[in-house]
């Protein structure tokens, strides 16, 4: 009787700490995964082709694998290794194992904003992705005629990838690679360039490049959207009367360091940018044109102009004789001139005044 009593004991004693360890297995699992009397959150960087060993060797480091024997059994269970999404992640430290690697699981990672607006070039794109933290300007300026990137474009002629990034609000992890950034907006580019703008550009007699090209200038003449049609038609008009195109912003991008100041030596002197010294279009674009100037370079307004000027106040002035053209010129650089010496009359008077005060 002694001996089976003893054999019953044995028994429930032995079912007790089963129990007793497994609940207390449970009641791991539930616990955060953070080691305690840590607090907050922690940021996670998971670039495309980054091991899980690696993963958790950044969790190790954030103090983050207080169990790790429950963090391998929860990893495993949920074939964490094959699954874990790249990007970039902010995790709780009060998240249990199961939440912090569903959520990576999950993918649902932090993007950044970044605007890239109508009108850069390649190189200030470039700068503008390195003040976002996306990666630095030689990067991707050594990226700028990648044959990958490219055959991208669907353009053969295509020399380099100034005008196919195309100005957009874009999101983006900081695991993204420069060549991963590039090549969404070159596919945001091949997005908006329709095969119905490719037929209309044959139609003009254009390739899609030459359009593109025309686009670029067109963009970069004006920043008045009821403008850009007009503009469109003379450089049309001019090109097919084989006129020289006489575009500065052209001249200006062949300028290596440009300090602003745009000379009669620079419009004589000849590059294959410089439109008053060479007939058609430059040999790429000169910036990456927004959606309404490539809808101007493809359907321009049907008029007879051959030249405009601009009035100062971000519009132009159109004109289809030289003789038209040469007196618009005169008459506003009269204005701008007569407009900077009452600029400079006022700076004299409050300085004048801030004296005397």
């Amino acid at each position: 009787m002694n001996v089976k009593r003893l054999i019953l004991g044995a028994v429930l004693a032995g079912f007790l700490l089963v129990s007793a360890g497994g609940g207390y297995v449970v009641h791991l699992f539930f616990q955060p995964m953070s080691r305690p009397g840590t607090t907050g959150e922690v940021r996670l960087f998971i670039p495309s082709g980054m091991t899980f060993s690696q993963v958790t060797q950044q969790l190790r480091q954030q103090q983050m694998l207080s169990h790790p024997r429950i963090y391998d059994w929860v990893a495993r269970w949920l074939e964490a290794p094959k699954r874990i999404k790249a990007g970039e992640f902010l995790v709780s430290r009060d998240w249990t194992t199961w939440e912090v690697l569903g959520h990576l699981i999950r993918g649902k990672g932090i993007r950044h904003r970044v605007t890239i607006p109508e009108g850069l070039n390649f190189r200030q794109i470039a700068a503008r992705l390195e003040t976002k933290d996306f990666g630095e300007t030689d990067t991707y300026l050594a990226l700028m005629k990648d044959p990958a990137l490219l055959a991208r474009t669907g353009i053969a002629e295509a020399k380099t990838l100034e005008g196919f990034l195309y100005p957009e609000t874009y999101f983006f992890s900081r695991v993204e690679r420069p060549r991963q950034i590039l090549a969404a907006m070159i596919s945001q580019y091949r997005h908006t360039f329709t095969p119905e703008l490719r037929a209309r550009a044959e139609e003009l007699g254009l390739s899609e490049y030459q359009a593109l090209t025309l686009a670029s200038i067109v963009e970069k003449e004006t920043g008045m959207k009821e403008d850009r049609g007009k503009i469109a038609a003379v450089f049309h008009n001019r090109l097919r009367k084989r006129m020289l195109l006489g575009s500065d912003p052209t001249v200006i991008y062949g300028i290596a360091g440009f300090d602003g100041n745009l000379t009669r030596k620079h419009l004589r002197t000849p590059t294959p940018y410089n439109t008053y010294t060479r007939r058609g279009l430059p040999p790429t674009p000169i910036c990456s044109p927004g959606k309404d100037s490539l809808h101007s370079a493809l359907y321009p307004e049907n008029v007879n102009y051959l030249y405009f000027v601009a009035r100062g106040d971000g519009t132009s002035v159109f004109s289809s004789t030289l003789k038209q053209h040469n007196k618009n010129v005169w008459y506003y650089q009269k204005v701008r001139k007569n407009r900077l010496r009452i600029q400079k009359e006022a700076q004299v008077q409050k300085a004048k005044l801030k004296r005397d005060s």
